[in-house]
């Protein structure tokens, strides 16, 4: 059986009009359409569904090519050019790395107090005790050290 009597008789069984030519071939192209605009399971569904609303062939066909298609873009008033909005973003980095870069205060003296008040502490203790970096901290320690501030002890620092 070829596709224009199996369309005939399934109308029939149904008691509806079998599809126009025009309306034949604008649900074709909604089958098209749909299955490759997403995926193969599409097309008998997109019919069914605009069969469902009432919508004519052409009028679903439409609403289906319109899914693609991208949203106008709608000029802006006031947006600055792209090289301005380049440079806003870049002072703002600017400006976080500069608070970042502010000192949070000597370190060296508070490792010192610290070590004050807790004999023997290792670099990583005195790092959770001032809520440091552990490596700044170690280096901080060798550098006082060497310069005679601290003392090695045999587990950790101490002040002289």
């Amino acid at each position: 059986m070829d596709t224009k009597s199996w369309i005939s008789a399934y109308a029939e069984r149904l008691g509806t009009d079998v599809p126009t030519r025009d309306e034949f071939e604008a649900i074709l192209e909604l089958a098209a359409e749909a299955a490759h605009s997403s995926e193969r399971v599409a097309a008998p569904v997109a019919c069914w569904v605009a069969a469902k609303a009432g919508v004519p062939p052409k009028d679903a066909l439409e609403a289906a090519q319109a899914i693609d298609e991208p949203a106008p873009t709608r000029p802006s008033a006031g947006a600055p050019p792209p090289r301005s909005q380049r440079r806003a973003t870049a002072r703002r980095a600017s400006k976080r790395r500069a608070t970042a870069r502010t000192r949070k205060g000597d370190a060296k003296a508070s490792v010192v107090a610290f070590l004050a008040k807790h004999p023997g502490s290792t670099a990583g203790e005195v790092a959770k005790g001032l809520n440091l970096n552990r490596g700044s901290v170690s280096s901080r320690l060798t550098q006082l050290a060497k310069a005679g501030e601290i003392k090695k002890a045999t587990r950790g620092y101490r002040t002289n």
